[in-house]
């Protein structure tokens, strides 16, 4: 459809008209206004006469989508000189709006009594398939965009769910004195309209706008719906039959490199480089021979005399597809490319990749990439990449699309103290892609957390099934880039194809019970949290500080980001009262003063253990005083810690005087931040997160 409203063939897709529409959704039991098709003034007028007055008329062409802006809608026609002129007014309007247009006849219809109007739409979306979105219609759908959306199918409670989460739920549920709409009603609406788009694979989008509901049933006012040409359809990947990723991706015990050189400016060079602290055996090969690092360069990987499971690749693309052969020959069970040159470059580099795909897939081999930085795994010091920074063992396993984010990531990672289990860099997805990924970091033991930096995702299906059953495992975050239209050109141009929109995305994660992030702090801060700490029982929370400002500004960020602050009960209060000076907050957050002691807090510690029943998340907010030693004090957290079962968030704060306290609780695993927003942001989403949880349960 083109911008200015006229229907555009170029997409494949056509606008059925509106009679139609309405008798496709009178298939399904949904309720249209009583109607007829006409051609001139005298049938408009018969029609009007037979269906009753007031009625609304309406243009009927092709080629004008958006009938209101071209005046080709007219209400409120109360008698038969009303509904002629309302015709000759269309007619005068639409041509000279859209001269090209051709009037194919008018519809008369009733006109409803007015109503609450909502928005029922559905598109099909390139990588997750066909959506339906929900929320305020008519004139609100762009002041106000209260929407919402799930990905298909889907269930009847959460379609419930969907009609509840709008903010203009209140509306439907009878709000200031008004009678409550008819809610049931309208979830059967929905029902009918879910099974009509997935009953119809050519159906691709669809607009009921509004939808207006009454105190009992409703009725569709305005329906636009889309056919896609089945030369435009899709193919359906939920059949997609996913081959085992083998563990020695992982584990690998013999890894050649190919395209090692003695060049410190190759690219090789630089991986052979970082190999060389590697627990198991490496081999250089490069045609030239000779030695590198203390080791024989083979001129070939069949030259190689031991079992090889992985093969690295760093040549030019051209050299690519005889490689793979080789690595095949020698069963190679995973290939590594880190080559450029592939789907990313257009139709010539799609070709080769192509090639390389059906090489390995004869031999049974997995394909990393092409056009990777490759894979990490700090426990066995495996750094198959061109990055010189190999982060600290950990329990994050980190999926990227993007070789610089890995390459930040890691250098980064060292000063917060995070250390991940494994990292990969997907590249162009040749063959192994983020959704296998996944599965394999699912079934590895050394792997709590899970995070995901995503442009696009190919099998949108696919991702949802296996995020799903992983993600009942352990946790998984995902942050998508491409949130604003330069973001989504520049992700087009990096992985050579199209995604889908950033809100379904969103919505998508959330429902598959992926944690979705909006950037890379939140990400690691997040997926480390999860990694030490796992879901809080629930979101009750007490804060106990030295530092009264410090306690202000954490309840600030507790209500802008979820976390809920409890009142204390009367016994709580009680034993607090007797044991602080006079001067205490008397509230929650606990401020006991800035002249505490070690003392006063191993007190109050005490005293929250005995009421450990009544929170689940404590934050310990530290100014560094005279008066404390933090080293002992970190001790006095950590005994604080082993005597409860819920979230204990160390926040010191400050700078090198922090540092010891801050390191000794790091290493005994117990959730430190030097920021008080970053500990706020992520013990926010891991309660969102977790009340989503419990929804789908």
């Amino acid at each position: 459809m083109s911008d200015d409203g006229i229907c555009d063939d170029t997409t494949g897709m056509s606008l059925m008209q509106e009679d139609e529409s309405y008798r496709l959704l009178s298939s399904y039991k949904i309720p249209v206004p009583h109607h007829r098709v006409v051609q001139n003034k005298e049938e408009a007028v018969a029609a009007a006469d037979a269906i009753g007055y007031p009625v609304v008329v309406k243009v009927i062409s092709k080629q004008v989508i958006h009938k209101s802006d071209a005046g080709g809608v007219i209400t409120g026609c109360h008698d038969a000189s009303g509904v002629r002129n309302a015709v000759d007014l269309i007619r005068s309007s639409v041509i000279k709006r859209y001269p090209l247009a051709t009037i194919d006849g008018y519809l008369v219809a009733e006109q409803l009594p007015p109503g609450l109007e909502l928005l029922i739409g559905g598109r099909t979306d390139p990588s997750f398939g066909k959506v339906i979105t929900f929320g305020l219609g008519g004139i609100y759908v762009e002041m106000i965009k209260d929407t919402t959306m799930r990905i298909l199918p889907v269930s009847s409670r959460e379609l419930s769910l969907m009609i509840r989460e709008i903010s203009g739920y209140r509306l439907i549920s009878g709000y200031r004195g008004v009678h409550p709409y008819d809610e049931p009603f309208l979830l059967s609406i929905l029902e009918k309209m879910v099974n009509l788009f997935l009953d119809h694979e050519t159906l691709a989008e669809f607009d009921l706008n509004p939808f207006r509901l009454y105190e009992e049933r409703g009725c569709i006012i305005d329906a636009r719906l889309y056919c896609r040409d089945s030369s435009h359809s899709k193919p359906d990947k939920k059949g997609i039959r996913r081959l085992p990723v083998p563990q020695s991706l992982l584990s690998p015990t013999g890894i050649a490199v190919v395209g090692a050189s003695q060049n410190p400016d190759k690219i090789g060079y630089t991986i052979m480089r970082n190999m060389l602290a590697f627990s198991g055996r490496e081999y250089p090969v490069n045609p030239k021979g000779g030695e590198l690092f203390g080791r024989n360069v083979y001129r070939s990987l069949n030259d190689i005399p031991d079992p090889v499971d992985m093969v690295v690749v760093a040549v030019p693309a051209s050299v690519v597809p005889g490689v793979i052969t080789d690595a095949a020959a020698i069963g190679a069970r995973v290939v590594v490319i880190v080559s450029a040159g592939f789907s990313e470059i257009g139709v010539e580099g799609k070709a080769r990749q192509d090639r390389i795909k059906k090489i390995a897939a004869e031999s049974g081999m997995r394909l990393v990439g092409p056009n990777c930085l490759g894979i990490i795994v700090p426990s066995d010091h495996l750094n198959a990449t061109f990055t010189n920074v190999i982060p600290a063992e950990g329990k994050i396993g980190f999926i990227s699309q993007s070789g610089a984010v890995i390459t930040s990531v890691t250098d980064w990672s060292l000063r917060e103290g995070i250390g991940f289990s494994s990292i990969i860099s997907v590249g162009n997805q040749a063959d192994l892609d983020i959704v296998d990924y996944i599965r394999l970091l699912g079934d590895d033991e050394k792997t709590s957390v899970i995070i995901v930096y995503v442009e696009e995702i190919r099998d949108g299906k696919g991702f949802m099934e296996v995020a799903s059953g992983v993600g009942a495992k352990k946790p998984i975050i995902a942050l998508k880039s491409g949130s604003s239209e330069h973001g989504r050109i520049a992700a087009r141009s990096h992985t050579g194809s199209l995604a889908g929109s950033y809100a379904t995305y969103q919505k998508a994660f959330e429902q598959c019970g992926v944690i979705p992030v909006h950037g890379m702090r939140e990400a690691f801060l997040t997926g480390a949290l999860l990694a030490e700490d796992g879901y809080p029982h629930a979101n009750r929370a007490i804060i106990i500080t030295n530092a009264g400002g410090l306690g202000v500004l954490a309840s600030d960020y507790a209500e802008d980001y979820g976390v809920h602050l409890i009142s204390l009960s009367d016994s709580l209060y009680s034993d607090l009262h007797s044991a602080l000076p006079p001067e205490w907050s008397q509230n929650n957050p606990i401020d006991i003063i800035g002249d505490a002691d070690i003392e006063r807090f191993s007190r109050v510690f005490d005293i929250c253990i005995r009421h450990k029943s009544e929170w689940d998340i404590a934050f310990v907010i530290i100014s560094p005083v005279a008066r404390i030693d933090l080293v002992s004090l970190a001790h006095e957290i950590i005994r604080f810690c082993g005597h409860v079962n819920a979230m204990i968030i160390g926040c010191m704060l400050g700078g090198v005087s922090v540092e010891a306290g801050s390191s000794i609780l790091r290493k005994t695993h117990i959730s430190t931040f030097t920021d008080l927003k970053d500990a706020f942001c992520a013990v926010g989403t891991v309660v969102k997160a977790k009340e989503r949880r419990d929804k789908r349960e």
